[in-house]
Order: C-alpha cells, then sequence, then structure tokens
C-alpha cells in the first residue's frame, strides 16, 4: 500500500484508515467542528482547574494541547478558509548513504521528515516536527515525532485527527520514509495528541503509544504494526479515563523480551477527582500519579492501573519511563517534586512481571536545567530521567542505567532570572537491580568552567545499552559556541559501564534554538525528550537516534547511527 500526505478522505480497510481524496470544508466542517468544541471545551475546563505548579509539570505534548483549546475560537476560522495546497503524491525516500566515517563507524545524519512540504498550507502554521522515538528489531527502524502538519492533513478527513507523524527504515537506518501521519482511527471525536513514544518486539511487530483524547475522555493509545511499520492499525486505548477530573500524560512503553506479548505502558494521572487527595474549601486537592497499566496479548487487551507513586497537593511526579530487564524484571523511573521546589530521580522494581512493586528507591537528586523553567533560547526544558537495562548476556547483564540532565555544576548570577545552571549529562548505575545507586559521572567531556567562567549546556539525553553490553547517550550539545546558543547532536559512548565515556559529534552543522515559529504550539515547545534505541533483538551493534533539526530554519527530524 502506498501512503500519501495530502488532504483527503480517510476511508476504511479493514481495521485500517487510509487517505484518499481531497475533501472540502463543506464536507467535513459541521461535524469536525463540532467533535472538535467539544474536546477543547473539556480540555479548557480541566486546564482552569489546574494549579499553575500543576501546569508547569505538563510535558509540552499536553501543553500544546491546551494551548490549541485556548485559543480555538482564534484558530478555526482560519481552518475554515483554509485550501491545501498541490503536494507530491508520495513521501520522497532520502537516497542512502553508505559510506561509514572510518572513525566510529559514523553514518552521516539522515534526513527522517520530508522538509520540503513543510510551509505549503501556512506561513505561521506549518508544519513542526520534532520530540522522537526510535525504535529497531533487525533491518527495520520506526521513528514517531510531534507533527503539526499531521493536525492539519486530518483535519479535513471524515476520520480521527493526528498530531504524531511516522518515519521507516528498511535498512537499518541507512535512509528514511516518512510515512506521514500515524492513522487516527475512523472515529471523528478522536484525537491522537502527540508524545510519541515506540517500540518493537521483532522485525514485523512494532507499537507505538501517544496521548489520546477521546472528547469525553483522556486516554493512553498504542497503535500496532505487523509488517515492520509500514502500517499501523486503529489506535487501541490501554487507559481510559474521564476528562472531566483526570488528564493523562507523558506515557512511556516496553516490551518484555522474556514475552513478547507482554507490553507495559507507563503515564502521568493529573488527578482533580478529589477521591484519593481530598478537598480544599470545595475544591479538589490535585493528585499526581505515576500509573502502570499491562498488556499480556500484544496490545489487544489491557489490564486495570497500578499505581507506582502518588503524592498531593503542591508535590508532583511526572516523566516516567518503564523498562523490562533480561529476565523480566520490570522497572520505573521518574521525577519526584518535593513542595519545597527540590526534586529527585526514584524507581521502582517489580519481580513478578509487573503486578506489584517493591520499596522505592531514590536514585539521585536532581538540580534543575537553565532557569528551572527554561533554556537560554527561552524554550522549556525539563529533568526527567531516561532509563535502560542491560540485557547483553555478558558480566553487564542486569546493571541498570539512567542518564538525565542536570544544573549542578555550574552555576551562574543572571539579572534577569536570578540564577542560570549550565546542564551537564549525568549518568547514574546500579549494579544490584536498582537497590542501590552509584554517584553520579559527568557523560559530556567538554571542559568547564570557560575562560569567562560561564558554560554551555547539555540536555535531553536518550540512553541504550547494545548487544555487546556497550552505553549509548545522547543529547542536545551546546559546546561549540562559547555565548551557548547553537546546538549540536552529541553522543557518547561507554565500554566500561559507565565509568569513562567517548563523545562523539553526529550533526554536520549546528543550528540555533526556534522556538514560537508555530500557532498550534506552546510558544516555548521544543520538545521534551528524544529516544534512543538499539537493536531489540540484539542481531546489530550500535545505536540508532533522531532529534530535531533547525538547520532549515525550521524543526525537522534527522536520525544518525552509531
Amino acid at each position: 500500500m502506498m501512503h500519501r500526505r495530502g488532504m483527503g478522505i480517510i476511508v476504511l480497510v479493514g481495521s485500517l484508515v487510509i487517505l484518499s481524496e481531497k475533501v472540502t470544508w463543506a464536507q467535513v466542517g459541521p461535524e469536525r467542528s463540532a467533535a472538535m468544541k467539544q474536546t477543547v471545551e473539556r480540555v479548557k475546563a480541566f486546564a482552569e482547574r489546574m494549579p499553575e505548579s500543576a501546569r508547569s509539570m505538563l510535558s509540552s505534548g499536553a501543553l500544546n494541547l491546551i494551548n490549541l483549546a485556548e485559543r480555538w475560537d482564534r484558530i478555526e476560522p482560519y481552518l475554515r478558509q483554509m485550501r491545501p495546497a498541490s503536494r507530491p503524491s508520495d513521501r520522497p525516500t532520502v537516497p542512502p548513504d553508505v559510506e561509514e566515517a572510518l572513525a566510529g563507524r559514523i553514518l552521516s545524519p539522515k534526513q527522517v521528515s520530508n522538509p520540503a512540504i513543510d510551509v505549503l498550507s501556512s506561513r505561521f502554521a506549518g508544519f513542526t516536527q520534532s520530540e522522537t522515538s526510535t525504535a529497531w528489531c533487525g533491518n527495520n527502524v520506526v521513528i514517531g515525532f510531534n507533527d503539526s502538519g499531521s493536525y492539519l492533513e486530518t483535519y479535513f478527513s471524515l476520520a480521527g485527527l493526528s498530531f504524531n507523524g511516522v518515519a521507516r527504515s528498511t535498512n537499518k537506518g541507512r535512509s528514511f520514509t516518512d510515512l506521514g501521519f500515524l492513522n487516527p482511527g475512523p472515529v471523528v471525536t478522536d484525537f491522537l495528541a502527540g508524545d510519541p513514544v515506540v517500540a518493537c518486539s521483532d522485525p514485523n511487530t512494532f507499537y507505538y503509544a501517544s496521548l489520546f483524547d477521546r472528547g469525553a475522555t483522556s486516554d493512553i493509545s498504542v497503535s500496532k504494526s505487523i509488517d515492520g511499520g509500514a502500517i499501523f492499525g486503529n489506535p487501541i486505548s490501554a487507559v481510559s479515563k474521564s476528562i472531566a477530573t483526570h488528564f493523562l500524560d507523558k506515557e512511556w512503553i516496553a516490551v518484555d523480551p522474556t514475552s513478547p506479548n507482554r507490553l507495559f505502558v507507563t503515564y502521568t494521572d493529573f488527578d482533580l477527582s478529589g477521591a484519593v487527595c481530598g478537598f480544599n474549601a470545595g475544591d479538589p486537592i490535585l493528585r499526581t500519579a505515576i500509573e502502570l497499566v499491562r498488556s499480556v496479548d500484544g496490545g489487544v487487551s489491557w489490564g486495570p492501573p497500578v499505581v507506582i507513586s502518588e503524592v498531593c497537593d503542591l508535590a508532583g511526579v511526572q516523566g516516567s519511563q518503564v523498562a523490562v530487564g533480561p529476565g523480566g524484571e520490570v522497572y520505573v523511573a521518574w521525577e519526584a517534586f518535593a513542595a519545597s521546589g527540590a526534586s529527585e530521580i526514584d524507581i521502582r522494581k517489580s519481580t513478578d512481571n509487573g503486578s506489584t512493586f517493591g520499596p522505592l528507591v531514590k536514585v539521585n537528586d536532581m538540580i534543575c536545567a537553565g532557569s528551572c523553567a527554561r533554556l537560554q533560547g527561552n524554550f522549556r526544558s525539563s529533568e526527567f530521567p531516561t532509563l535502560a537495562v542491560d540485557r547483553s548476556g555478558t558480566s553487564t547483564n542486569g546493571y541498570v542505567y539512567i542518564a538525565w540532565n542536570d544544573g549542578r555544576n555550574l552555576t551562574v548570577p543572571d539579572f534577569w532570572v536570578g540564577a542560570y545552571g549550565y546542564t551537564d549529562i549525568l549518568f547514574s548505575r546500579s549494579t544490584d537491580g536498582g537497590a542501590t545507586w552509584l554517584p553520579p559521572v559527568r557523560v559530556n567531556d567538554n571542559p568547564e568552567p570557560l575562560s569567562s567562567g560561564l558554560g554551555t549546556d547539555q540536555y535531553q539525553p536518550g540512553i541504550a545499552v547494545d548487544k555487546a553490553g556497550k552505553i549509548g547517550v545522547c543529547f542536545y550539545d551546546r559546546r561549540r559556541d562559547p555565548s551557548n546558543f547553537l546546538i549540536d547532536w552529541e553522543c557518547a559512548s561507554s565500554k566500561n559501564a559507565g565509568i569513562s565515556w567517548k563523545n562523539k559529534k553526529i550533526t554536520k552543522t549546528n543550528f540555533p534554538a526556534v522556538p514560537s515559529q508555530d500557532l498550534l504550539l506552546n510558544s516555548r515547545y521544543m520538545g521534551d525528550y528524544d529516544g534512543l534505541a538499539s537493536d531489540f533483538t540484539k542481531t546489530n551493534s550500535g545505536f540508532i537516534g533522531a532529534w530535531g533539526d533547525n538547520s532549515l530554519g525550521n524543526p525537522d527530524i534527522k536520525a544518525g547511527k552509531f
């Protein structure tokens, strides 16, 4: 089947929806308008009840959804008038570049999303791609990413809406084809709202998790492909709660290597029901909780939520990741915020396939990045941990690794925000199944402070472990610009369980921060995370990851292999 990225009707083929000919506002407008009106009113109503401290914890995907809801009365009139530009009927495949650099076996960066159509629909609501997740099984690689263009494309359809893009490689990451938007299913009130996370269990079977708004409910969805990522079926709700009292956010997905049909999804529940935390003067006290749901049949059905951590009022939890060890051990790590403003990384472990979890273990304190709200360039950033478990079968088998960006090493006064913490990538490991953790080491090897006494930012890491037990960590890096504006994508590797690291630049040219380019997005949006993948099947060594690249002036997705 050929995927197309023009505006048009979505037709049903079996259980899938596929793009066909163009339609007009008269054909889709009334039903789409009514559905979106219900959705945005419910989202706005929940957002208005959230404390400001809680809104700051929301993911970029969630903030984009709230931004869309709050500005909907101004945005919809423009959508009514929009006429889709002519587009290439088929997405081009980027020509492969098979020459590997002699040092480090670094493949030159590959274009993942197609930049040729980014501003065809609008110069101000053009396509923004960022916040990537990568899954690799054998020859096949799938990259999911937030894509505001997908929203515009699916808006003129007779099916659901999608804010999610997807791209695929069939040659181990040497080239990628942009497949357009992730299939949102046939229901007009359904909205795949971003925060993509992808995983795979074999070269044919890939899973794509997303925020999923269904009008009256806030959901986390999982879409499944059985043909190596070429086609994804309709999204299935892994968990669903009333949007009147719950907002689900920041999901993650993992596959159990000992039982590939067993899947785990974690997420944050922003809960204003008052059922757990009670009420204050009649108003519900906010509960934030990290929860986990499990499927044992490859995503067809999902069990009830298991609470991993929950806190009330001004404290909070957010940014969970789930990973599965070589014996089926399930680990969940997240960031915990105290009412005082301090934060830390916590983790819990399950030895019974996610049914119950052991005691909470503190990994380390977490010192906020930049101004504690955003980085230089005026875009938001977070300190959420990234998690991986060694399944190599070597001497490090079962080791648990966590990386995060942290501002503890160099903080300078700043007349505008008071103080600025230049961020480093920190790494900690556990050799006893997550029970104890070694002091963190610095992954980025650039010397600081600079002669000026200032520094540069390294932020937003992704982590993976390959079949030989080699650890990879990739991140955004400003070391080559003493003014701390221009950004590269850097990768570091360790062959000794994280004791020492070798850094390698992946981008050919660096690029500036480019927030506030897209009217559909939160003005400080540049994504919360980028994932890194090793081959889940342990057939190939090394790593593949993707990042949001602003070299062309607006964010596009590129990928690198090392």
